[in-house]
């Protein structure tokens, strides 16, 4: 599936769901194996190309990031939930709907806990350190632009530079500052009109941390975010790519 232009989160996800039941089949019987190595190799990656995809994200974000920000429980968390589920059903006195309740309110618990100690992924941290929250949202999806924006792998010379795509990781205009996400949608001079544009919309100024709870707060909101996001990414990219014409 193509990054931009192709099917919404929503649709991506359902797509998703398919890749995910063909890979979890049996899951609650061999979960323990994904423990190995050898078991992780052969899941793992397929599993997470397709969070990657869910998520329109670019193939270096770490699982750790794209999870969240895709909504995907880790394949490994839902082994154990799976199994978990499997073991209790002869056992419990709970109705199949409120154990599978519980178990996923243990996996949730478990996912945030690996996601604090998770060494990947801090700027995806630093603005959804909350797993729950982002998955109980009311509104919104995400796409190519705002995943950019909260994974901060894309058109940023830090990134660029990081994978041997630009020969410096400073901002052009602004010497002696790297040029990475915090950076463009938070500081850079650049981008004060959209900037501005979007906390006149807000009636806030925008911070990274609390810029996921602006989303959050209503449909009006994460739209304009994401029109915030689209414009400053569509505008970098341009200067990326004059920049790469000039010193060719």
């Amino acid at each position: 599936m193509p990054n931009v232009g192709g099917p919404k989160q929503s649709r991506r996800l359902l797509l998703s769901s398919v890749v995910t039941s063909v890979l979890t089949y049996g899951i609650s019987i061999w979960a323990d194996a994904l423990e190995k190595q050898d078991s992780w190799r052969k899941a793992g990656p397929i599993y997470r190309m397709s969070a990657l995809r869910v998520a329109s994200a670019f193939r270096t974000v770490s699982e750790e990031a794209v999870c969240v920000i895709s909504g995907t429980l880790p394949l490994r968390v839902l082994a154990k939930e799976r199994r978990n589920l499997y073991h209790r059903k002869t056992t419990t006195t709970l109705s199949a709907e409120e154990l599978r309740i519980e178990e996923r309110q243990k996996s949730i618990a478990r996912w945030q806990r690996q996601w604090d100690a998770a060494e990947k992924g801090r700027w995806t941290h630093y603005l959804i350190p909350r797993i729950d929250v982002w998955l109980n949202r009311s509104h919104g999806e995400v796409n190519f632009y705002l995943t950019q924006m909260l994974s901060g792998h894309g058109c940023f010379r830090e990134y660029l530079h990081r994978f041997k795509h630009d020969n410096s990781p400073e901002c052009p205009s602004c010497p002696g500052v790297i040029e990475n996400a915090k950076h463009v949608f938070f500081e850079c001079p650049r981008f004060y009109p959209q900037r501005d544009q979007l906390e006149n919309v807000l009636q806030q100024s925008i911070q990274p941390e609390t810029i996921v709870e602006a989303m959050l707060s209503s449909k009006a909101s994460w739209n304009a975010i994401n029109t915030f996001a689209t414009e400053v990414l569509i505008d970098l990219r341009s200067i990326e790519r004059k920049r790469a014409s000039d010193n060719n």
